[in-house]
């Protein structure tokens, strides 16, 4: 009997630290905006629009040798937001190479919930470490893809 509780107990414990490394990376980029990440996806195409989406329809292709890192981020805007220019969001790589985006923050607290994903070109088999939006910084390590 004690030997199956603990076996059980040790199985829920594995499953526990399993989960958690699977959760989304949150974060408050400005006082009253909540962002989380909710997947990375690899593409050899990209929709370059902004964020939260608009009418932007331009769409963007890779070159041999690379690929998009697609990011999307949940975004939660509460009423202590105060509207503020934002900059573009980065990723870095896990050898700390910065990637920029061309989707820009358009009119963020225009709706109070949205996602958006960004497109990061990079070479193909980049691992992405982090996600920067103004001064947070949102793991993704734990999104990548296998």
């Amino acid at each position: 009997m004690t030997k199956t509780f603990l076996a059980g107990v040790s199985f829920a414990v594995l499953l526990a630290v399993v989960a958690s490394g699977q959760s989304a990376s949150k974060g408050q980029p400005l006082p009253g905006l909540d962002a989380t990440v909710t997947k990375v996806e690899r593409a050899a195409s990209a929709s370059l629009r902004d964020c939260p989406p608009g009418t932007n329809t331009v769409n963007a292709v890779t070159r041999p040798g690379e690929q998009f890192a697609l990011v999307t981020v949940a975004f939660k805007v509460s009423a202590a937001f105060k509207t503020a220019p934002m900059k573009r969001p980065t990723v870095t790589d896990t050898t700390d190479k910065k990637y920029n985006t061309a989707s820009t923050f358009v009119d963020v607290g225009s709706v109070p919930e949205y996602s958006c994903t960004f497109p990061f070109r990079v070479p193909e088999g980049t691992k992405l470490k982090s996600l920067q939006i103004e001064s947070t910084s949102l793991d993704l390590s734990a999104l990548e893809p296998r």
